[in-house]
């Protein structure tokens, strides 16, 4: 009991100390602040998700994508743009619309290959990122320029070029101002088709075709965030995007995988568990996990029935009931009578224990009954010897009994 408690008192000691461990990260990893500004629209806070009503989540921009397609809402994706084209024989088709929302792509060369894959075949990909990624614009044929991170909030600026969508083609809200755009001299203008342009007048949104389909590239996520589409009448800009993607799509899917991708991968394997590890957080709280399940089991193996104790030797029963027959014949001093019972007693002992035919008592029967019964010859031939006089009714008396009950009680006390 007491090694019980020492072990419980360790697992509370080491999950108070990760409590207070993650409560020092999450001091020392908050962002200091200058005065009057708001922690909503500061660098750290960028996230892109689907499910985040922050500033700058997308819950906002993911929810009005059903309307836009016909009522068909988006299927999320958690894994990695090569293994989802594997595993899902939808995007093998030509009529389906992936989008991916984050600050930067880094891709494998696989999923740069089923990225032109896919939208060769006829379907349309559409990248809202920060920057892109070189193997991506190798592919597709375009390149843009460095991007330079602003960490201040201002004003995110986005332009269109349609004339059918003028007059109200400049659209601005408080966000983190992209600078990254499109470098038409280095790009393929076969193929490319600047669609809009950033607070610079530069190319920041383009269609690139390729084979049957399309890829879509906006350098502006802060276009997709809520904060910016809730401003004004900024989700106007969000219509005139989707106003270039098929109403109709078989299939649209929504990436959320790639927003939380901080370097590239060294190789297109992918499983839950590096995606656990890359977290501080869930990495702590994995090996917190198996350090508690180690000590649980080294608490809960040892043994804590009591010893079983040992069975009693079985007494001979029979030899009891001969002795207590004999006590009972003995007060009436029929000696004759008392003396057959207990020869009647003997033989039915010698049929049950050693399987014997007793109905012929012979020099077989004696070998018999001296090898099975570990006694020697001599003594079973004299113990049968008064077994068959009892039987034949002879005189008994008091010595000729004695004899006979310590004969058969030796043969019960040492028989194997």
């Amino acid at each position: 009991m007491r090694n019980r408690n020492i072990i419980i008192g360790l697992i509370l000691v080491i999950v108070a100390l990760f409590v207070l461990m993650l409560l020092g990260i999450g001091h020392f990893a908050a962002p200091v602040l200058s005065r009057g500004q708001d922690a909503r629209y500061i660098r750290s806070a960028v996230h892109y998700g689907n499910k985040s009503e922050t500033a700058y989540g997308c819950k906002a921009a993911y929810s009005l994508l059903d309307g836009y397609f016909n009522g068909r809402s988006p299927r999320s994706v958690t894994r990695p743009f090569a293994y989802t084209y594997r595993k899902t024989k939808n995007l093998e088709g030509n009529n389906s619309i992936y989008i991916a929302v984050a600050t930067q792509l880094h891709l494998t060369e696989k999923d740069a290959e089923d990225m032109a894959a896919y939208v060769y075949n006829g379907n349309q990909l559409v990248l809202v990122v920060e920057s892109t990624d070189s193997l991506l614009e190798k592919t597709f044929g375009f390149k843009t320029s460095e991007s330079t991170f602003e960490i201040e909030p201002s004003s995110a600026v986005q332009r269109f070029v349609n004339p059918a969508f003028a007059p109200d083609t400049v659209f601005s809200g408080k966000g983190l101002p992209m600078n990254s755009h499109l470098l038409l001299e280095e790009s393929d203008t076969a193929v490319v088709t600047v669609l809009g342009n950033n607070a610079q007048h530069q190319p920041n949104f383009f269609r690139i075709q390729h084979g049957e389909g399309q890829v879509f590239v906006l350098l502006n996520p802060m276009a997709w965030t809520n904060s910016w589409l809730l401003e004004n009448d900024n989700v106007q800009a969000l219509g005139w995007q989707m106003a270039y993607l098929r109403m109709h799509a078989d299939h649209v899917y929504w990436d959320e995988f790639y927003k939380y991708q901080k370097s590239a991968r060294t190789s297109d394997n992918f499983s839950d568990m590096q995606v656990m590890l890359k977290h501080p957080p869930l990495k702590w709280a994995l090996w917190l996990s198996i350090l508690l399940l180690g000590l649980y089991i080294f608490s809960e193996s040892k043994r804590r029935q009591r010893i079983i104790p040992d069975m009693p030797k079985l007494r001979n029963n029979s030899l009891d009931f001969a002795e207590t027959l004999g006590r009972l014949y003995y007060l009436h001093h029929n000696n004759t009578n008392l003396a057959q019972k207990m020869a009647q007693h003997l033989l039915e002992y010698i049929r049950q224990h050693y399987f014997l035919n007793t109905a012929q008592i012979n020099a077989e029967f004696i070998t018999g009954l001296s090898r099975k019964s570990g006694h020697p010859r001599e003594f079973i031939e004299g113990m049968m010897q008064m077994v068959m006089d009892v039987r034949l009714g002879g005189h008994v008396d008091d010595e000729y009994l004695h004899n006979f009950y310590n004969s058969i009680n030796q043969f019960y006390q040492n028989s194997k």
